[in-house]
Order: C-alpha cells, then structure tokens, then sequence
C-alpha cells in the first residue's frame, strides 16, 4: 500500500471514525482503524461491535492495500500532521510508515483479515427525512436516554414510524422526552430502539440543511449513509415502556410563562440547590407568578416570575436539572406547563408548537 493525501484530510477522518474504537477489549482489532487504499480514496473504518464508523477521503493511491493500526496512537499523531500532506505507506508486512515534509515516522500494524466484518447493507424497513429535521429529532430527546446499566433497553430511544410520521421518545424513570417528525419518505409502520450513544454519533454528522438522509434498518441494526460516511449501530433488544401510558391526558393546573425569564430562574436556583442530593427546587404557584426557591447550606435563592394562570394554585418540588435541561432543549419563546398534584408528573410543551414535549416527576417533600 502506498497513498499520498492531505494530512487535514486524513486527521478529520481518523478522528471521526476513532469514536467507534472499543475501549475496553481482549480483541486487538477492536482498538485498531482498519486503513483502505483503493481506487482514488483512502478509506479509515473502526468498530466495537456494537458500533461502526466508515469514512472516505479523496487520496492518491499509488499502490492499494489495506492494514490495521493502533486507533488512538494513530489519531493522535495524525492530528499533529493536519498542515502537512501525508505518505503512508506498508513496505514491510507489520509495519506502517508515515512520511511528512523530511521526516518519516513508522507504527507497528496489524493484518486487516483481523478486523471484523461489519454488515452495512441497507434493510428493509428505510425512513428518510431532512438532515436538519433528523438533527433536531436526537437534540430534543437524547438527553433523557438513561445512562444506568440496570436498564439497558432505556439507554435507547425508541423511534416509532407511523403514517409517515417518526415519534422518538426516551425516558430514564424520571423524566421523559418526545418528539415528533414528518417523513419524506417510509416502507412502512415499524418501530426500533437506537443506543442515545449512536444518535449523538450520527448528529455530529448531519448539518441543518434540507438535504434528505436515510435510516435504513436492518434486523438488529441501523444503517446511515451520509456523503462519504457510513454509520452502523446495533439495536437494543427488548420492550419498551409504554409511553403513551405514561403521559397524562387531563390536567388541573396550566400555565403560560415566558420560556427565557424561567430558564434564567432556574439557572440561579440550582447554582443553590447543588448542595442536595436531589438538586431539589420548589415551585409556588399563586394567579399571577411562580417562586422558585432553592434552600440548602450554601444559601437561599428565591425568584418571582409572571405567569398567566388557569386553575388550582400549587406547590410543588422537582430536580432542577432535569427542568433546566428541558428548557434549554425548547426553542420557543413561551411555554405551556401542566399539573395535576405535587406528587404527579408535569408536562413542558412550547407554546407555538405541538411537536415535541417533555414530562417530569416531582421530588415528594415532607412538610
């Protein structure tokens, strides 16, 4: 193998493609980048098994081949080369040699025959919609996925296909996040749960354009395919909580606040509350405003804010960050918060939209 590229080029690359490097593995090909010279590219793969990143770049390939490195030394030592343009080059069986402006550097490698083959084939079941709709779809609900290895199956998303509309949710069992999406094009009803770690994976790829992008789904896998990138996740297996259980129908409190004014109130209380365990704020809700109030060791924080009010007054406690998390994911200038009772779950929609919301559990506290 031996292939000339930009060094810019080929640091992106190995940089993107190392996020699927395992960390933890007794197979060696597992911590490698899988290196494919052919044809008039240069094509950088990496896996755990549970996931998979492919990506080309544009290169001149004088010989092809293909070879295994050590992915983390490699991406390392390559970013120090972005200025630079790069020879890389297998002359002797386990070896890879790196030359730049007059200096050569060498690594050890490994047979490519080592790595694992990973099925990229499209499936049957395919949903695509504009990459800024996609992009939007994982920033609204990602961050509710579990990160507890006790429940795998909430560490995922499920993204459910119905009459050419994608609902994802993800909860953790204490908050919940859904939204939903009109498609450009499906085969068809169908439902999948994708790790929250490939959703992030696959956002970092996608840009706000109007370009469409397919998920295509395979028996326990997702494929994406974007530009000169191939993404692969394997799916969680399991039965998801049924959400529409979950989320109220009927309400006793509701009320209107401006979205900025309650995400600032929020930000200054939990600077408060981080001295408990529970990062515990309270709300007073009286006709016309809401009291936040956070109350621990550090010190007391109480803040008043206009609200536009219908039904019953109400005090009630929650995680301030899963509040503030919610907020910040709304892009709305004014909400819509729903109450049943202290110790029922609320509901946060913006006010301008029906597409998405967010659902938390009350903190229960002793009078």
């Amino acid at each position: 193998m031996k292939v000339v590229l930009s060094g810019l080029d080929l640091s992106d690359a190995a940089q993107k493609v190392s996020k699927a490097i395992a960390s933890k593995t007794v197979n060696p090909a597992l911590e490698c980048i899988k290196i494919t010279a052919k044809g008039d590219y240069l094509t950088l793969a990496a896996t755990d098994m549970e996931f998979f990143i492919q990506k080309m770049v544009k290169a001149e390939v004088f010989m092809e081949g293909e070879i295994l490195v050590k992915g983390k030394y490699f991406t390392e030592f390559i970013q120090k080369l972005d200025k630079e343009q790069v020879e890389l080059a297998v002359l002797d069986q386990g070896k890879l040699t790196v030359k730049y402006t007059d200096a050569e550097s060498s690594m050890p490698a490994l047979d490519a025959k080592e790595f694992p083959a990973v099925k990229t084939e499209t499936g049957k079941n395919n949903i695509t919609l504009k990459r800024g709709e996609l992009k939007e779809l994982i920033a609204k609900v990602a961050f509710s996925c579990s990160t507890d290895d006790t429940r795998p199956i909430l560490k995922g998303a499920l993204l459910e296909v119905k009459d050419n509309v994608v609902t994802a949710v993800a909860l953790d069992g204490f908050r919940l996040a859904l939204c939903k999406k009109h498609l450009d094009d499906s085969t068809g009803d169908m439902k999948a749960i994708v790790p929250a770690r490939i959703l992030m994976e696959i956002s970092r790829f996608l840009d706000e354009s109007e370009d469409s992008v397919t998920l295509s789904f395979q028996e326990n896998g997702m494929v994406v395919e974007i530009e000169d990138t191939v993404i692969y996740g394997r799916l969680l297996e399991g039965t998801f909580i049924d959400y529409k259980q979950v989320i109220p129908e009927n309400f006793i409190t509701n009320l209107v606040v401006d979205k900025n004014q309650m995400e600032n109130g929020i930000s200054r209380a939990s600077i408060c509350a981080r001295g408990d365990k529970n990062n515990l704020i309270k709300f007073d809700i009286k006709e016309k405003s809401i009291s936040i109030t956070a109350e621990t060791e550090i010190g007391r924080v109480n803040e008043n804010i206009p609200i536009n009010l219908v039904g019953k007054d109400l005090n009630i406690a929650f995680n301030g960050r899963y509040v503030a998390e919610a907020l910040k994911a709304i892009d709305d200038e004014y909400i819509k918060i729903y109450f049943n009772n202290e110790v029922s779950p609320c509901v946060i929609k913006p006010c301008s939209s029906e597409e998405y919301l967010y659902l938390i559990l009350p903190v229960r506290i002793t009078r």
